[in-house]
């Protein structure tokens, strides 16, 4: 099994502290948010990783090869990275996906349990899902039906919907299959639309199931706002 960390993003809601750094060096605690991501994978077993890049490219590099020299790592750079969104740098992956998959933001806190919980989860292709909190409008939600995931998207009624975090477990082939709906899309030039929103139109081919989850560590990073909630929490 390997590790797709998507990295492409330029973070700008985070400004100003992405002005010069890329959010996967945010600190939490006493390490960064890259870093806590691959003590996790490391933890449970996995040392292959493709990490997307786009902005500062270089300093993602240097931090893993500083830090974290003993994983294998390919970079897929994603050159138009601030004219699309992370649909295309997940389209890019297509030449390197040779085993199964962990598909997560680069965005994404989460404690390591929860990584177990999915990779231990016996159904091939599954999501974390959190029914007891309230979704925020900024976060993808999903609808499920009969144990399966039907919708994902973020502008999804918060009422009939729950809070989805993007920590997916793929079987090689449906990622693959996946990703040849998204080429479809690509080549019609939507490349700024989400990578579930071509999920929402082949759900029936892609088999995906809730891990479910309730009060542990687990929120995307995206806002100066959540880096003050998250540093509170590894904090306590």
């Amino acid at each position: 099994m390997k590790a797709l960390i998507l990295n492409s993003g330029m973070g700008e809601r985070l400004h100003p502290l992405t002005l010069l750094l890329p959010k996967a060096m945010m600190k939490l605690g006493d390490n960064v948010l890259l870093g806590h991501q691959i003590e996790s994978l490391k933890e449970c077993g996995i040392r292959d990783l493709l990490i997307t890049t786009g902005h500062f490219e270089d300093k993602i590099k240097q931090y893993v090869s500083d830090h974290h020299s003993s994983i294998n790592v390919k970079y897929i750079k994603n050159p138009i990275y601030d004219t699309t969104n992370y649909i295309y740098s997940m389209w890019l992956t297509k030449e390197n996906i040779d085993d199964d998959i962990i598909l997560l933001h680069g965005d994404l806190i989460f404690e390591t349990g929860l990584l177990k919980r999915i990779i231990k989860k016996e159904s091939k292709n599954c999501i974390l899902i959190n029914k007891n909190i309230k979704a925020p409008k900024k976060d993808f939600k999903a609808i499920i039906k009969d144990e399966r995931i039907i919708k994902i998207g973020v502008k999804l009624d918060s009422q009939h919907a729950f809070y989805v975090a993007p920590l997916y477990k793929l079987e090689r082939t449906t990622f693959l299959h996946w990703l040849v709906r998204i080429e479809e899309f690509i080549e019609k030039g939507f490349v700024n639309i989400y990578a579930e929103d071509v999920f929402n139109e082949y759900y029936n081919e892609i088999q995906l199931q809730p891990v479910y989850y309730d009060k542990e560590l687990c929120m995307e990073i995206d806002t100066l706002e959540d880096l003050k909630i998250a540093e509170k929490l590894f904090n306590q």
